[in-house]
């Protein structure tokens, strides 16, 4: 039986373990998922035929918000009819302007165009599908077509979007009369001899009869689709990109940049935050120099002032810093500052950041009101005791200029207008991040970092299980982020909340600990923790406390 593929971008499709017949993609299209969650799809395609006319229907059909514009290569005697072309005009009758496509004839049966799919996600994450196999991929391919399915950077969107208008440009519109006058042509029958001819070249091509080297074969690993070469007597020999000095990377290497790809660096945006509400004030407005320096001696004064009571402050102040409180609730540490959250668990984390920054500006509108001005007008009298109070503790019997109190009135007036916007919280930033075990040097390893985002991985659902306090503060669903925040497919979180996974992530976690304190090698330490992850197998671990004996806590 074959295994069913279900491959994780990047990837090249067909795969060995298609093209040998010992597995097979779950869905025809073998990038399916990330076509389906893409809300816009540009790109070329040759020799389209009802397959992929039928799939854009279900498309569009199944997102509303889902739009589709596509450049048509076709050339002589391509699988292309008039029928297909029909079929798209009249899914463009259905779908107004959410689907569009223009017409690029190639000038002969020799030329081919590229085949490029970039598919745009709501979350600003943009996968492309390149390569031979035509007809979007529901074309019959060879070993020898590789297509690349992955997620590409900004620059790479950018490039190919200025490479896409370019064609659009120059392709010409589907109409009516491009779709019905479209000729049918087919390449001419040889005769059968010129067939025998180009098989048997076909035969001889193959044929290791006359050559000096020796013939090999492939095994392929019907579970991670490894490739190894063997010769006739059944031993490995080296592959081409071996002797090349190609990198392979193991397993663990790969499962890890495989995570890495998951997720992105988040960090909270600084310069989005609005000021403290506690407005400083110069201290010359109370007959108060801010410097004052004797010898070696120097003297500074802050005064600050608010605009209500401390208790209201305290409560606003902590939910204007709310988004570095929920950040770690959401994401995993790879360093001292550095924190990284898996893809599926932002839509959680954002839901987070609307209701705490909507409970901010609730308690901000209790305690201000609509209007500012008339807030601070009510407040003038008792911020002007106060003040007097602190220009008397400078300058007994003395009273503070009018000025004074009107310049603090503008100072708080400046902050809380501040406020009026959406966002009462600063906003989060998100950057790409990968993992390459080939970048090693003296002074380098990417390995200590990996095994930090493994070890929280890893404590998350175990901590979630026996932490009382774990959730506290937490509004999100439970399971949602549980599953959200497994991007390794640990083998704990399919037993999640069970008295049985609760005693085993007890065990699980006194290990996690004494690996982290271990003076084993950061790798050593990622594979067992990796192992314990995906396996449920703590040999490893035990193994690892039994020969590193740990640092001191």
């Amino acid at each position: 039986m074959s295994n069913s593929i279900a491959p994780q971008m990047p990837f090249i499709w067909p795969e060995p373990r298609v093209s040998a017949g010992i597995g097979r993609y779950q869905t025809e299209l073998p990038f399916e998922a990330a076509a389906r969650t893409a809300i816009s799809i540009f790109g070329v395609i040759s020799a389209l035929d009802a397959k992929a006319v039928n799939w854009m229907e279900g498309y569009l059909a199944d997102n509303i918000d889902s739009q589709l514009r596509l450049v048509l290569s076709i050339h002589p005697t391509c699988r292309t009819t008039e029928s297909d072309l029909e079929n798209l005009l009249r899914l463009v009758d259905r779908h107004g302007k959410r689907a569009a496509f223009r017409v690029f004839p190639e000038a002969s049966l020799l030329d081919r165009s590229s085949n490029l799919l970039c598919l745009c996600s709501s979350d600003g994450t943009t996968a492309i599908s390149m390569g031979p196999t035509e007809n979007m991929g529901f074309a019959p391919n060879s070993p020898s077509q590789a297509n690349l399915a992955c997620v590409v950077s900004a620059a790479t969107l950018e490039a190919c979007r200025k490479w896409f208008d370019y064609l659009w440009s120059i392709a010409g519109p589907l109409r009516q009369e491009v779709a019905t006058t479209m000729p049918h042509l087919v390449l001419p029958e040889g005769d059968i001899e010129a067939a025998r001819l180009w098989e048997e070249y076909r035969r001889q091509c193959f044929s290791y009869e006359s050559s000096a080297e020796a013939p090999i074969k492939a095994k392929i690993d019907p579970d991670s689709g490894e490739v190894v070469l063997i010769d006739a007597n059944n031993d490995v020999v080296s592959s081409p990109t071996e002797d090349i000095g190609v990198p392979k990377l193991d397993l663990l290497s790969e499962g890890v940049a495989r995570v890495f790809e998951l997720g992105s660096l988040v960090s909270v945006d600084k310069f989005s935050r609005i000021p403290p509400l506690e407005a400083p004030v110069k201290p010359e407005w109370f007959g108060v120099d801010s410097f004052r320096q004797t010898g070696v001696v120097r003297a500074q004064t802050s005064i600050k002032v608010a605009p209500f009571d401390e208790t209201t402050l305290k409560k606003i102040d902590r939910l204007r810093r709310i988004s570095g409180e929920l950040l770690p609730r959401y994401s995993f540490s790879l360093a001292d500052g550095v924190r990284w959250i898996p893809k599926q668990a932002i839509g959680l984390f954002e839901s987070a950041l609307t209701a705490a920054n909507d409970d901010a500006k609730k308690l901000l509108g209790a305690a201000v009101g609509d209007d500012i001005e008339a807030f601070l007008a009510s407040q003038r009298d008792r911020i002007r005791a106060d003040a007097q109070r602190m220009y008397e503790a400078y300058h007994p019997g003395g009273k503070i200029p009018d000025s004074a109190v009107g310049n603090i009135l503008e100072e708080l007036k400046l902050r809380l207008d501040r406020t009026k916007g959406e966002k009462l919280i600063p906003k989060v930033a998100y950057s790409p991040v990968a993992f390459s075990s080939a970048r090693s040097t003296e002074w380098s390893s990417p390995w200590g970092q990996a095994f930090q985002l493994l070890k929280g991985i890893a404590e998350f659902p175990r901590e979630a299980m026996t932490n009382r306090f774990f959730w506290q503060g937490i509004r999100t669903d439970e399971d949602a982020l549980i599953q959200a925040m497994d991007v390794v497919g640990d083998y704990l979180v399919a037993e999640y909340g069970s008295r049985k996974a609760k005693h085993r992530a007890e065990q699980d976690l006194v290990l996690i600990k004494g690996l982290e304190n271990s003076i084993a090698d950061p790798q050593e330490k990622s594979h067992a923790i990796w192992v314990l992850m995906t396996t449920g197998d703590d040999a490893e671990i035990a193994a690892i406390l039994q020969a590193s004996p740990a640092t001191p806590t």
